[in-house]
């Protein structure tokens, strides 16, 4: 436990008690004043010994947060939510899925909170056009064991073309009411989901009708590649996106390749 040494003096914990009754379904919630990073944080517990499904890493400030692709995810002190929650997907056969069914699970959250907000592929959530939260799933280092890492600019924004809930829906919000929104939403999606035998038939649907990316314009970019124009027409049986480039030519591009897959112009999908 020595690696977790600066981050449990009890200086670095919040107290729990305004927690516990919003997350009922959550047998632990780590809350921390600051911590590198919650995703590190949880999957060097899940390193050192068994940690329940649904356990919640959650910090007031992160010091090297991150995002898809190694990008900075500048987490300030008390200005959103940085938390990672323990996924189980046993028996589930479509993993690729998790990061859309993620996102779906963000953007109701979101919704419910009074935002109108739109999801870009694959789980950026945006209001017009403007990031608003995003999305990190990493492997905790066992079979079928997952980290699902949530940010979301709660009172303010710091990046540009960057946007928070305070912005978008005129009034402030407590960040633990906003977490108890987001894993609860997080929990009732992926339990339906495994209900349904892990079939993607109904997030494909319910993605498909939220999802700004389709339908749209995109410019993409990708390493080793000039960037190009296509149009976003859906997703395969992985949750890829399906595109066609000028002359209907059609690809699958999938995140672990895209940089940037800018929609021009990007409309809110639950105004």
């Amino acid at each position: 436990m020595d690696e977790f040494a600066e981050q449990d003096d009890p200086s670095d914990f919040v107290t729990l008690i305004p927690l516990i009754p919003l997350l009922p379904l959550s047998p632990e919630v780590i809350s921390l004043n600051t911590v590198d990073s919650t995703n590190s944080e949880l999957i060097r517990r899940c390193h050192v010994g068994a940690v329940a499904p649904w356990t919640v890493v959650v910090a007031s400030e992160q010091s090297a947060g991150r995002g898809r692709l190694d990008r900075n995810w500048q987490s300030e002190p008390g200005s959103g939510l940085w938390c990672s929650v323990l996924v189980d997907l046993s028996g589930c056969e479509a993993p690729t899925w998790l990061p859309l069914v993620a996102g779906l699970a963000v953007f109701d959250a979101c919704t419910r909170l009074g935002a109108s907000v739109e999801l870009k592929w694959p789980n950026d959530v945006t209001a017009n056009g403007a990031k608003l939260g995003g999305i990190l799933i990493e492997s905790a280092g066992a079979p079928s064991q997952w980290v699902v890492g949530i940010g979301i600019n709660v009172t303010r924004a710091h990046f540009p073309n960057s946007v928070a809930l305070a912005d978008v829906c005129g009034e402030a919000f407590e960040i633990t009411s906003v977490l108890a929104e987001v894993v609860n939403s997080l929990h009732d999606h992926i339990e339906s989901w495994r209900e349904a035998n892990w079939d993607t038939a109904n997030p494909s649907a319910r993605y498909h009708s939220v999802c700004s990316s389709i339908g749209a314009e995109l410019h993409i970019t990708r390493p080793n590649e000039e960037p190009f124009e296509a149009q976003g027409l859906g997703l395969d049986e992985y949750g890829h996106l399906i595109i066609a480039r000028s002359g209907d030519r059609r690809e699958i591009v999938i995140a672990a390749d895209v940089v940037h897959a800018t929609i021009k112009p990007c409309t809110p999908k639950n105004s």
